[in-house]
């Protein structure tokens, strides 16, 4: 499909513009499509996954008018949780399998998994590693070899016990993974690395430092997984069968994921009421933005998944049930470009790229009130720097490189079929074409898509959604360059040996200071080299009806509160109706 000029921009510029009237009126606000996501990741995004990885834009802070919420719904939970009950939660994709090891495992597909797996380790609310499912987690002086106790008198679903042999298979079986297998490519002897010691106990050994390895066992890598499940010759397309406070009792694509609760669940509030609250959560995939905003308003859903950006005021000055409060660490928006291959394996045309884009237009009509993005780490994130060097918009800059460098016979511009991703496409094909002369054309196709193409590097350029996991580390797998060649993680194809050095350090320290300033150098390296072009901070909102308690809520084992939310997933078994 190729792009129209002068009359679609400016239509679009209308919509825009009516579509920010209407929310300054209190009216219903805009239609809109929904966000790329990948497997993250996604590959990994909280825990060197991530992420999440998607087609869209967010919001900002919470008002004054959600903190009254907030106020209302602790003195609702100071008359205690309710027992039972029915949630239903809507999110952006379906998934399209539950194998994880090689699953590209996003937003949807990670709040599905933690209604029904336990992870090994957890994160605080201090960004600290905190065993979960583990009794204790142990790593050695050098970060090579890591010492995991099992909890004792845990069960899977179907009752066979999570003790050692369990945590050794499930790792085992991530480290064969065609994704998770990337994460852990530095066992020393592979697979063969994580050893039974006893009943209870597994080592896991590394060739190199890997300080992040309990963060990723807080994320997909960590998921405890029954041998069951592992052994069933269908399990592409099988039931999850783990530990978690619910069960996998359905699964029709594309139409509701069931889950009901856990009877034998082995965690309890602090007063003695065994976890979780609710009888049940259906899961229903509704990939438009702006039909998940219209179900619940009207009422016909309990909880939501939201970052787009068009409806950031919506939920925070117009919305009358809650809104979860939004995590510390926040993703990037940005449009990744295809490093490995014509036109963007070129440094130069990355540069004149960015200097043809005008992201202040782009924020102004695609992602209103959002903070600009001049790298990878969010403010108040290790690594962030308010202006490390990406190139500003200069059309004349860049159309002088252009015809220096010579322009191809056209740019292809990939994107999911839905209407808000067609429209933020259209507003960048139409800059590229008036600033600089580029022949630009529009690739639609199926969300499901996404994820295969990027991994495959079957793409020139893609919004895309990411990273923010609050740790330089654990962005490793997407931008190391023993991760860009073949079926990769990193999306981009990055190759750059400075990087390289610079994210294997990462590795080999836990020390705050230390890793604030490599991400501040890896900060520099994408500014100067335009891996990307960065476009905003992503800001999710996770609103949910009222006589709905505790969204995103997590007590950890030590009694501390667990970081949750972050990229738009969903915690909820400590989530109760009443």
């Amino acid at each position: 499909m190729s792009t129209t000029k002068g009359s679609k921009l400016l239509l679009l510029r209308l919509l825009a513009l009516l579509a920010a009237f209407s929310m300054l009126a209190a009216a219903c606000g805009s239609s809109g499509g929904d966000e790329e996501s990948t497997g993250g990741d996604d590959p990994e995004d909280e825990e060197v996954e991530t992420g999440g990885d998607e087609e869209e834009t967010g919001g900002d802070e919470e008002t004054g008018g959600d903190e009254e919420e907030t106020g209302g719904e602790e003195e609702a939970m100071a008359d205690g949780p309710s027992m039972g009950g029915d949630l239903s939660v809507l999110v952006e994709a379906e998934s399209d399998t539950w194998d994880i090891p090689g699953a590209n495992c996003a937003v949807s597909c990670i709040s599905v998994m933690n209604a029904v797996a336990d992870n090994l380790t957890m994160i605080n609310e201090n960004n600290e590693v905190e065993p979960f499912l583990l009794e204790s987690y142990e790593p050695n002086a050098d970060f090579t070899e890591y010492t995991l106790v099992m909890r004792e008198g845990i069960t899977f679903h179907d009752g066979t016990p999570a003790d050692g042999a369990a945590v050794q298979r499930s790792l085992q079986e991530m480290a064969k993974g065609l994704l998770q297998g990337q994460v852990l490519v530095d066992l020393v002897d592979g697979p063969d690395s994580i050893v039974l010691v006893d009943d209870m106990t597994v080592t896991v050994t590394f060739s190199v430092p890997f300080a992040t390895f309990g963060r990723n066992l807080a994320g997909r890598t960590g998921w405890l997984i029954a041998p069951s499940f592992w052994d069933d010759p269908e399990r592409a397309g099988a039931l999850m069968v783990a530990t978690g406070p619910f069960t996998m009792d359905e699964w029709s694509r594309d139409e509701q994921t069931v889950l009901s609760k856990n009877a034998d669940y082995w965690r309890s509030d602090a007063d003695g009421n065994q976890l979780p609250y609710l009888d049940s959560i259906t899961f229903r995939p509704v990939p438009d933005v702006s039909t998940r905003r219209a179900t619940m308003e009207s009422g016909d859903a309990d909880v939501n998944i939201d970052s787009f950006g068009e409806n950031l005021d919506f939920w925070d000055n117009q919305w009358t049930g809650n809104v979860a409060p939004p995590p510390a660490s926040r993703e990037t928006t940005y449009l990744l470009l295809n490093n490995g291959a014509p036109p963007f394996d070129n440094p130069d045309f990355r540069r004149a790229i960015a200097l043809c884009t005008d992201r202040d237009e782009y924020l102004a009509f695609r992602a209103p009130g959002n903070a600009l993005a001049n790298g990878p780490f969010a403010e108040g994130d290790l690594g962030f720097i308010d202006d490390p060097g990406f190139p500003a918009f200069d059309p004349a800059a860049g159309s002088a490189l252009l015809d220096e460098i010579g322009r191809p016979e056209e740019l292809i511009y990939g994107t999911t079929n839905v209407p808000s991703n067609l429209l933020t496409a259209e507003l960048f094909a139409e800059q590229w074409a008036t600033n600089c002369g580029l022949t630009v054309n529009i690739d639609q196709f199926d969300q499901s898509e996404l994820i295969t193409k990027a991994i495959g590097g079957a793409f020139q350029v893609f919004l895309w959604r990411n990273h923010g996991q609050a740790h330089p580390g654990l962005e490793y797998v997407w931008w190391h360059s023993r991760h860009a060649s073949g079926l990769a993680l990193n999306f981009g194809r990055i190759i750059n040996e400075d990087m390289d050095a610079l994210l294997q350090q990462t590795w080999a320290t836990e020390d705050l200071g230390e890793l604030d300033a490599l991400g501040q150098d890896i900060n520099r390296l994408f500014a100067e080299n335009v891996h990307n072009i960065w476009l905003n901070t992503t800001e999710w909102r996770t609103p949910y009806a009222e006589g709905v308690h505790n969204v995103n809520g997590l007590t950890l084992p030590s009694g501390s509160k667990g970081l949750t939310g972050t990229a738009g997933r969903l915690t909820l078994e400590e989530t109760w109706k009443g």
